[in-house]
C-alpha cells in the first residue's frame, strides 16, 4: 500500500475571518511569459516566483466574481485533478473592454493570482495554466441590468491551488516579471 497518510487535522478559527468574494485578480499572458520557477514555505505556501512577463491587474466590483475549485476523482484509473474555476464580471461595456476580453479569450494558456476578501493571494494554473472557457458580452435590458463582460476561466491542475505569503507587496515576491500596479 502506497504511504498517503493523514498528518494533521484542523480547529475552526474565529467566524470572522471567511469573507467570500474576490477583490482583484492579475494575469500574466501565455505569448512567452512563463514561471520558471517557485519557492515553497515550510506549509506550503509560495514565497517567492521567477519568470519573465508582467502580471496585468483587474480590479473587481464587489461581490461580481468568484473562484472555486472542484476536486475530479477517476477511481478507475487512480487520477485526481483539482479544476480552478474563476467566474469574472467586468462592467461597462465598450471597444476597450471587447478589445481585452477578446485578448483573454485568445490566450492558449495563461497564469493567475488572486485577492480574495480576506486579503489572501492565490496562485492559479502553475502547472498547466488556465484557459477561458465561456463568456458573454451583454447589454441587458433594464435600466439596471448588468452592462459589461462575463468571463469563465477554468483549468486542470495535478494540485489544489496555492496560497502566496505576501509581506510587503506581491511585487516582492516576483523575480523577473512585473506588477505595475498594487
Amino acid at each position: 500500500m502506497a504511504s498517503c497518510f493523514i498528518s494533521d487535522g484542523y480547529t475552526l478559527d474565529c467566524r470572522n475571518a471567511s469573507t467570500g468574494g474576490i477583490k482583484s485578480l492579475w494575469v500574466l499572458g501565455d505569448s512567452g511569459n512563463t514561471i520558471s520557477g517557485v519557492t515553497y514555505t515550510v506549509d506550503g505556501e509560495v514565497s517567492s516566483m521567477s519568470g519573465t512577463g508582467t502580471w496585468y491587474k483587474f480590479e473587481l466590483v464587489r461581490q461580481s466574481s468568484s473562484f472555486t475549485e472542484e476536486l475530479q476523482v477517476n477511481t478507475t484509473n487512480q487520477s485526481v485533478v483539482f479544476q480552478p474555476t474563476v467566474a469574472i464580471a467586468l462592467p461597462k461595456l465598450n471597444q476597450e473592454l471587447r478589445n481585452l476580453w477578446f485578448d483573454l479569450i485568445k490566450q492558449n494558456a495563461f497564469y493567475m493570482i488572486l485577492l480574495d476578501n480576506n486579503d489572501r493571494y492565490w496562485l492559479l494554473g502553475i502547472e498547466n495554466g488556465l484557459y477561458a472557457s465561456a463568456g458573454q458580452m451583454l447589454s441587458g435590458l433594464a435600466y439596471n441590468d448588468a452592462n459589461g463582460i462575463n468571463l469563465t476561466v477554468i483549468g486542470g491542475e495535478p494540485n489544489p491551488s496555492v496560497q502566496i505569503d505576501v509581506t510587503s507587496t506581491l511585487a516582492a515576491v516576483m523575480s523577473g516579471m512585473t506588477v505595475p500596479v498594487e
